[in-house]
């Protein structure tokens, strides 16, 4: 299928990602982004071995790669250094390392390529609604102006998405009762080691370090540090005195000092919130939804951007094989189903083993990982998941060749296999 016109709602990394795929096919595609211009909002990001496949068909891995931080392993601890989380990427064997991004360079390098690709973006306009005439879909702006001419609109405006809610689809948006304060800094004068760090104390406490690449304002080496908090407590946070936190900070993780120091003002921490996006599918005639409108969900799993991508990767294969974009978006729910399923259901699990208030959650983490991790068929199980090409619970397929279609072949450089 050649030749439609598609709109795109939201550009983030989901709906650029999806505007390069499709304009590349032929597509005159047309992205919408309410905020003046296009903004990157959050911490960093870790790019599993899934994502990086996606930006390596799209021809933007090398790129990415300039201004990322490499990252080899998650290594989870308790306060007292007994290790609880060890998972290294060198036992994937096409794909032995993940990424640590910055979130404006991702922007950055798919923005470039969406320009280059002929899409329209156009800024600082909202789309408050979508109704259908004539079967083909007319997008309500917020100005009370129309536009019509669209064969299919993709939603990809984000997890409080009101255009995914106006959906006839059956859905629930429920928020997370924990977020995470978060600030970037370049305050480190020697580069962190190739991992994603934490700390834990019972499930109540969690500190997170992550190599985060190049700074895009200074190109200074740069890392993202979290602090997981309970979203009720954020406004008692802000009034305790700064110097009390960074004490208890210290307390659980000593050798972060340098770090610490760098923050000295509570306006550095930014508070990210979190809720579980859950849809009975993600399509409904030519309307289409992906990335977090479709499945937010925790970070516990670093998911959010590479399940973006998958999205993105899919269901440009969807329309590419398909004859019309109803077709092709009533393909893309069931080629996507088991690989969101495995990880919403995943991450509703784990959260609260790092998450919650309860004792006896973090003393199972504690107690349960560092077993699974001693045994090679669940290390491997634990690998897969984190790298995000689970489909499964006992069963995967190679979660890039979904949407690919009948007698299509393999893409060379996309699958990732286990040693």
């Amino acid at each position: 299928m050649k030749g439609r016109s598609i709109a795109i709602v939201g550009c983030g990394t989901a709906g650029l990602a999806t505007a390069i795929f499709l304009a590349r096919q032929g597509h005159a595609v047309t992205l919408f982004e309410r905020f003046p211009e296009p903004t990157a909002v959050g911490a960093g990001i870790l790019l599993q071995p899934t994502g990086m496949a996606v930006l390596r068909e799209l021809g933007l891995l090398e790129a990415m790669e300039e201004t990322a931080a490499r990252v080899d392993r998650l290594d989870g601890r308790t306060s007292s250094g007994r290790r609880v989380m060890d998972v290294s990427y060198g036992g994937l064997a096409a794909q032995p390392y993940a990424l640590g991004v910055h979130r404006a360079n991702l922007l950055q390098v798919l923005l470039g390529a969406a320009v280059d690709a002929g899409v329209e973006i156009r800024c600082d306009t909202e789309v408050n609604g979508i109704r259908h005439v004539d079967e083909r879909p007319v997008l309500e702006l917020a100005d009370g102006k129309t536009l019509a001419g669209f064969d299919g609109v993709v939603i990809a405006n984000g997890t409080q998405s009101q255009l995914r809610e106006q959906l006839a689809i059956p859905q629930r948006c429920q928020p997370y009762p924990w977020g995470a304060l978060w600030t970037i800094s370049t305050s480190l004068e020697q580069a962190p080691e190739p991992a994603l760090l934490q700390r834990y104390v019972g499930a109540g406490v969690m500190i997170g370090v992550m190599p985060t690449g190049l700074d895009p304002q200074s190109g200074k080496p740069c890392v993202s540090f979290f602090w997981s908090l309970k979203t009720a407590d954020y406004a008692a946070w802000k009034d305790r005195p700064l110097a009390d936190w960074k004490s208890q900070v210290l307390e659980y993780w000593p050798e972060i000092g340098p770090l610490m120091a760098s923050i000295t003002d509570r306006d550095q921490m930014l508070l990210a919130t979190y809720a579980d996006v859950r849809m009975r599918r993600w399509h409904q005639g030519s309307v289409a939804v992906i990335g977090d409108a479709a499945h937010g969900m925790s970070p516990q799993l670093g998911q959010g951007a590479n399940l973006a991508l998958v999205d993105a990767l899919v269901l440009a294969r969807c329309v590419d094989h398909a004859t019309s974009i109803p077709a092709a978006f009533a393909a893309y729910t069931p080629a996507r189903r088991r690989h969101l399923r495995f990880y919403q259901l995943a991450s509703r699990a784990l959260t609260p083993l790092f998450q919650s208030d309860s004792r006896l959650a973090g003393w199972l983490r504690d107690i349960s990982f560092p077993l699974t991790n001693s045994v090679p068929y669940t290390r491997r199980q634990a690998l897969r998941t984190v790298a995000g090409i689970k489909t499964g619970l006992l069963f995967d397929r190679d979660v890039l060749e979904l949407g690919q279609g009948k007698g299509r072949e393999k893409s060379e450089t996309l699958p990732i296999q286990t040693e």
